[in-house]
């Protein structure tokens, strides 16, 4: 029993940010964007990126534009055929770059002696269980669309606890060069790993990515490869956690952009 408990254990440290889905936001072409007319989108949550596998908890996620400097809630609707949660936006002004962003207020996983279990230490503990480890999960997403090459909108600050900000202007993206970001953990230069990949690239394998490189004080740069839909990604654990709740917090970013 001891070597089983220890056992557990060790697979606590590893087994929430190995199998933890993420959030990321795909849109309708945007050759389709018309004033005054709805920007379709969607949220997906997947191990492969862009390959939607389940619809999130409707009641966890949040979803909308971003407009001068302002978080626009749209009203989400799951969509069990297509393993996703649509949205729509009506962009007021298609002169520059529209940003959309997703959020998941996600669920506490504990790792226990019976197994992996939803819910928090307190709750499981009440229910006799012992909890070696439990996490919770928070994610972040968001998309640039229709960017321009005189715009300064793509580069604004949401304010999510990690955030990944774009010094390079999507419009400005050539495959051969790279594009520079910003990494921002809790208002602070973040400096950890960073994922990028495209659209196509790999279907058949999860959590597999084309670019791997790590940013330093808060600034990281991705070498673009192939023209499509790109995504980077940033992940940061063991967080402080909250008494009788959790015992750490990951966060985890993903900022999606088209190269033409």
């Amino acid at each position: 029993m001891k070597r089983l408990f220890f056992t557990m254990f060790i697979l606590s440290l590893f087994i929430t940010p190995a199998f933890s889905h993420e959030l990321t936001i795909k849109a309708q072409s945007e050759a389709e964007l018309k004033a005054g007319e709805p920007f379709y989108v969607t949220v997906q949550s997947a191990h492969k990126f862009i390959v939607p596998e389940e619809v999130e908890v409707l009641e966890r996620v949040k979803a909308g534009i971003i407009e001068d400097g302002k978080f626009i809630e749209s009203k989400l609707e799951a969509d069990e055929a297509n393993l996703c949660i649509n949205f729509t936006v009506i962009p007021k002004d298609l002169s520059g770059s529209i940003m959309l962003a997703a959020i998941k207020d996600g669920e506490t996983w504990s790792i226990t002696n019976e197994g992996g279990k939803t819910g928090a230490r307190k709750d499981l503990e009440a229910q006799g269980l012992k909890v070696i480890r439990a996490t919770k999960n928070d994610k972040y997403a968001k998309a640039i669309f229709n960017s321009s090459h005189d715009d300064t909108k793509f580069s604004q600050v949401v304010g999510h606890p990690l955030e990944i900000i774009p010094v390079t202007n999507p419009a400005d993206a050539k495959v051969g060069e790279y594009f520079h970001v910003r990494i921002l953990l809790n208002g602070q230069p973040y400096t950890g790993p960073i994922w990028a990949t495209y659209d196509g690239f790999v279907t058949e394998y999860e959590n597999t990515y084309a670019y791997y490189t790590e940013a330093e004080n808060g600034e990281a740069h991705v070498k673009i490869t192939a023209p499509g839909l790109w995504g980077i990604r940033a992940y940061q654990g063991d967080l402080p956690g909250v008494e009788g709740d959790y015992d750490a917090l990951t966060l985890r970013a993903f900022l999606l952009f088209d190269v033409k």
